[in-house]
């Protein structure tokens, strides 16, 4: 009977004791999972922010239309429809790449990207880097390039969220100008234009050669001037009669190059439309392309 006893205590202690390992992978487990999450959003807090200060440092930047804001969470629509979210908060304890611009080119952890954030003689800058997390190291790329890794772009094991570009936002009581304080001091007043729209149906468009095709744009509060379009392409813009159920008030009519090797075309670039209030400008874009050569 002794024994007995002495087998059921083992038992019982050596299902105590995979129980209390069971437990153990399970609050591992879970600490993964709230880690990985963490790490996500401060992904997504990164990436939106970065978006922001681009448009702040674009000389040829769209009009704002309009600004809301949620707990701190503003997002901005601009006047071709595309939106931008800002997140105003205090520095966190997760380890992100630290991001500047210096002679007008993107610095990241202390080396410059050659990038430029800041267009010079009327252009846009080059675009702005976008972040993610592989292999618990911070990695960075331009547009559609590469991914590689950041510089001293170690994760680190913080538990907070944070931002480092953004002290404060605010929308003046008419709603006309939305100010937005960097954490180096820097405020930015942008104003917003309700009215002001320039909006084109689509973003992107294939063409064959001799290929002509129309799209819907939406245009209010301001006059638009003729559209500026590459090499070897041309584009008319014209005022409809009345808008289309979606409220296209203007049609974009895009001609392909012909089909000659004597034609000189850029095969991607992009069709410009322009609208003007007083000061003011709203801009959109449709990015073209030729399937194939003549």
């Amino acid at each position: 009977m002794k024994h007995i006893k002495s087998y059921i205590l083992l038992t019982w202690m050596a299902v105590s004791l995979v129980g209390c390992k069971v437990d153990d992978l399970k609050d591992d487990v879970n600490d993964l999972k709230n880690r990985v999450a963490l790490i996500e959003e401060q992904v997504r807090i990164l990436n939106d922010n970065v978006e922001v200060m681009a448009y702040v440092l674009d000389p040829q930047q769209k009009t704002i239309r309009s600004v809301t804001e949620n707990n701190g969470q503003y997002v901005i629509t601009l006047s071709d429809g595309y939106t931008m979210t800002l997140n105003v908060g205090k520095a966190g304890s997760i380890v992100q790449p630290a991001i500047s611009v210096e002679n007008g080119c993107w610095v990241v952890n202390g080396l410059s990207t050659g990038v430029k954030a800041v267009g010079e003689n009327g252009k846009d800058g080059d675009g702005y880097p976008e972040f993610r997390v592989q292999n618990g190291k911070w990695q960075v790329r331009f547009g559609d390039g590469e991914w590689t890794d950041v510089n001293g772009g170690d994760l680190g094991t913080g538990t907070s969220l944070g931002d480092q570009f953004f002290e404060s936002a605010s929308l003046s009581e008419d709603g006309t100008v939305f100010t937005i304080l960097r954490t180096d001091g820097t405020e930015y007043a942008l104003p917003v234009a309700a009215a002001l729209t320039c909006e084109i149906e689509d973003a992107t468009a294939t063409f064959a050669y001799n290929y002509v095709e129309d799209f819907g744009v939406k245009i209010s509060g301001g006059e638009p001037l003729a559209p500026v379009y590459p090499a070897g392409w041309r584009a008319e813009l014209v005022k409809k009669e009345t808008p289309d159920a979606d409220g296209y008030n203007y049609t974009l009519t895009v001609y392909a190059p012909a089909g000659s090797r004597s034609v000189t075309a850029d095969n991607t670039s992009e069709i410009i439309v322009r609208v003007n209030q007083g000061t003011l400008w709203a801009v959109d874009k449709l990015q073209v392309s030729i399937t194939s050569a003549p």
